[in-house]
């Protein structure tokens, strides 16, 4: 997932790992964004509670990329 800025990444990491989710930050690969940095990995299997929680806490992100 990626987000606007460091700040909203970093914090949407703290949130998610405070509640359990097991996440990562890792390098934003260019060719996907070159705004931030930074993204958050997650597994696949829990997007969707995770953007849910993300929502619900106003940290949506910008956009959500599959590797591979």
């Amino acid at each position: 997932m990626t987000f606007s800025s460091v700040h909203y990444v970093m914090k949407a990491e703290r949130v998610l790992k405070e509640q359990g989710f097991k996440v990562c930050l890792i390098p934003t690969p260019r060719e996907i964004s070159s705004d931030c940095g930074i993204s958050l990995e997650i597994l696949e299997e829990r997007v969707d509670i995770i953007k849910r929680f993300l929502k619900k806490n106003n940290l949506l992100p910008e956009g959500q990329f599959k590797k591979g």
